[in-house]
């Protein structure tokens, strides 16, 4: 069932075996019968980790959902009931009734009551039980960290779609502190991350608590056995890339528009399931379970191409499918006979997925080709080509007129103040007053929200706002819950006047048929805009360049226009000037310097490590990583060493990695992803000589929808008693 988790760049399975090896010992140590209670958002994480057949084999007999039910109560066979839950006080009063409830009917038992928190318990959930006296009743707490899980072959995820709004906004650091406890575990199974390269403030935050947590696992091991096995474990990845979702915003809110990434639109995704819903009038809340990995040969196929595409693809399926049926229905030779019963099943299963995926082809032409659809992906074109962006647009208001869900609207607000570095302040407070007129004061919060982060905000209030960001040490929590506004406005007011260009983020169609144009292939993933963070991911792991700048020795060169070469340098100096001017030591200080000094440090820097042979960022990756704002960090995780630059430098060697090996580079987004840029950082991998494979890990898959629903927070008025 999960053996497509064995196809990919690394062996997946391997994580999953880990996280199934330590549930099922830890489900050993329990006498046998069992009962096991799932809360209902855990059944799916921990199925993908442990099926139903395989709990049986380790002595469950009984799995139940934990309701909040009076009559509930365990079965009366069994030696141990087994709570599998969250974190929550809710679900601990639930438990606490429940055992409540056992301890009146069975008077005279002596079952046991276990709790397995995932992926921790709180010390507020420990309390609560101390409180209710049932902390005497419950035999034992175990923390089951679950919190990376392979949901594909080549992408690990938490499936925490609210992570960028704990950090950004809620301030709650939980999340993050998971997501490195997910790595270490990632590290321990496919060994250490021999460089890691971070851009962001949140991401430069889980590099040094990766670093810092692996150093005290390594130096508790060592006194217990003597040794320390990550250091023993050869090295699977090269590189791994950690981006903050606060330098690019703006991706997230744009509709997706591959197959993959409409299906998340429109049903959403979760641990590689979607659910879709029948239409039809006889069963209107009916939905249908479909599983979407790469096991599903056709899905394989169309995921990660732009739907305009689907169509030929399903088409040319069919053909093929045709021509096999027919061509059995033809044999009549007695070893031809055998060797088309044997492809019976292959048939069976592909035109069955055939059918699944014309039907879910089917829906989204429909959906892509409404009105609403297809003006909302009209004005996002519009805002991000510069069309219209410092007034009001007339589709936002014709929504606003017509009570579109408010989602849809806000998700067009934030593009357009997104891609114009801001809104005038009388255009945001027409918006604003709009909003609340039509739809209601419940939604001030929300409206907040969004400037808090950066997403909405008011242009004339922004200037200088990098400058200040100069002296935030990134490497602190307590000093980071503003980098992320800081971030995303910086990142904003550069889109439109240099980062656009000097990116080379809007790609003009072209009738060229060059299948190695890697531009053309990332920008049909969005029609016409390749993303931020993959022009990030493509510089740091490709070395990339746009066509007409080079960069060398230290100077901007231009073969185009002289402005391009004007406008470039000045990008560059605006982008330090506002957040990239952080360059990170390799002791996790941040150097917060003046641009010429930050030039000198970054030169003397890059030539002693040229010098030494140890393969670091180029200049070309080292010239797009500074034009985008965001600070810049590196760890080298050689020999156990991770210091000071000189002392890296004498341990590392000079040793380096064959040309003609494929490169694996694990790209960590934290704050969130979407399905389209996955697709995209694939079609990047596949083109022309890039040799090198992507494992994509990340907190959660995103979309506009989730993504706003995440920083919404709606006032919900209560009815007041009458006096």
């Amino acid at each position: 069932m999960m053996g497509h988790l064995s196809s990919g760049p690394l062996n997946l399975s391997d994580l999953k075996n880990s996280y199934q090896n330590e549930f099922l010992t830890q489900l050993d140590r329990f006498p046998s019968p069992k009962a096991i209670y799932w809360e209902k958002c855990l059944m799916a994480p921990v199925g993908i980790i442990v099926g139903h057949s395989l709990l049986k084999e380790h002595g469950v007999s009984n799995s139940f959902l934990l309701e909040l039910s009076e009559d509930t109560r365990s079965p009366p066979d069994c030696r141990a009931v087994i709570f599998v839950i969250n974190s929550n006080i809710k679900i601990v009063d639930c438990i606490w009734s429940f055992i409540s409830r056992d301890a009146k009917f069975y008077k005279s038992s002596s079952r046991e009551y276990h709790i397995i928190a995932v992926p921790s318990f709180s010390y507020a959930c420990k309390n609560y039980l101390k409180e209710k006296d049932v902390s005497r009743s419950v035999s034992s707490i175990y923390e089951f960290p679950l919190t990376l899980l392979p949901v594909d072959y080549d992408v690990v995820s938490m499936e925490e779609p609210e992570c960028y709004m704990n950090y950004s906004l809620a301030q709650k650091q939980q999340d993050i502190y998971q997501f490195v406890q997910g790595l270490l575990r990632f590290q321990s199974i496919f060994g250490l991350f021999p460089r890691i390269v971070t851009k962001g403030a949140k991401a430069n935050e889980v590099a040094r608590m990766l670093v810092r947590m692996r150093h005290e696992a390594e130096s508790a091991l060592e006194n217990k056995t003597g040794n320390a096995p990550l250091n023993e474990i050869d090295s699977q990845t090269d590189m791994l890339i950690i981006l903050d979702r606060s330098v690019d915003c703006l991706t997230p809110l744009l509709s997706q528009l591959t197959y993959e990434g409409l299906i998340s639109e429109k049903w959403g995704i979760r641990y590689g399931v979607t659910r879709l819903t029948d239409s039809s009038s006889e069963a209107m809340d009916q939905t249908k379970r479909v599983t979407l990995n790469e096991n599903d040969e056709v899905f394989a196929e169309l995921r990660d191409q732009n739907f305009s595409s689907v169509g030929s693809i399903l088409s040319k399926r069919s053909k093929e499918i045709s021509a096999l049926v027919t061509e059995t229905k033809a044999v009549k030779e007695l070893p031809d006979l055998r060797r088309v019963v044997n492809q019976l099943p292959e048939i069976r299963s592909a035109r069955v997925a055939l059918e699944i995926h014309t039907s879910i082809a089917e829906k989204l032409h429909k959906f892509v080709n409404t009105d609403a659809f297809m003006l909302s992906l009209s004005a996002q074109q519009d805002f991000l080509n510069g069309f219209e962006t410092d007034k009001a647009h007339p589709y936002i208001e014709e929504c606003i007129l017509r009570m579109a869900p408010i989602e849809e609207v806000l998700q067009l607000m934030c593009i357009q103040s997104f891609c114009n570095g801001g809104l005038k302040q009388k255009l945001l407070e027409y918006y604003k007053r709009e909003i609340l007129q039509v739809y209601g004061f419940e939604h001030m919060f929300t409206l907040d929200n969004l400037d808090r982060v950066g997403l909405l905000y008011d242009s004339s209030t922004n200037a200088g706002s990098g400058l200040t960001h100069l002296s935030v040490d990134a490497g602190s929590i307590g000093k980071t819950q503003h980098a992320a506004r800081h971030t995303v406005t910086a990142v904003s007011s550069m889109f439109g006047t240099s980062l656009k260009k000097n990116l080379r983020l809007l790609i003009p169609p072209t009738t060229s048929q060059d299948s190695a144009d890697a531009d053309q292939l990332l920008a049909h993933i969005y029609s016409g805009y390749v993303p931020i963070s993959v022009r990030l991911v493509q510089a740091l792991s490709l070395g990339w360049l746009p066509k007409t700048v080079t960069a060398a020795a230290g100077q901007l060169m231009s073969t185009g226009p002289s402005s391009l070469m004007t406008k470039t340098a000045s990008a560059l100096l605006t982008g330090k000037s506002l957040v990239s001017g952080i360059r990170s030591d390799m002791n996790g200080n941040d150097s917060a310097t003046k641009s010429s000094v930050s030039s000198v440090f970054v030169s003397s820097y890059q030539s002693q490590r040229r010098s030494s042979g140890v393969t670091v960022l180029n200049e070309n990756a080292d010239f797009i990583v500074n034009l985008t704002p965001g600070a810049l960090h590196e760890e080298l995780q050689l020999s156990r060493v991770t210091g000071r630059l000189g002392e890296l430098l004498e341990t590392c060697g000079t040793e380096s990695v064959p040309r003609n090996k494929t490169k694996v580079i694990a790209v960590a987004f934290v704050g969130g992803i979407t399905h389209a840029e996955v697709s995209a950082l694939r079609t990047l991998a596949a083109t022309g000589d890039a040799n090198l494979e992507f494992i994509f890990i990340t907190t959660g898959f995103l979309n506009a929808r989730t993504f706003l629903a995440s920083l919404s927070q709606a006032i919900h008025p209560i009815q007041l008693l009458p006096f």
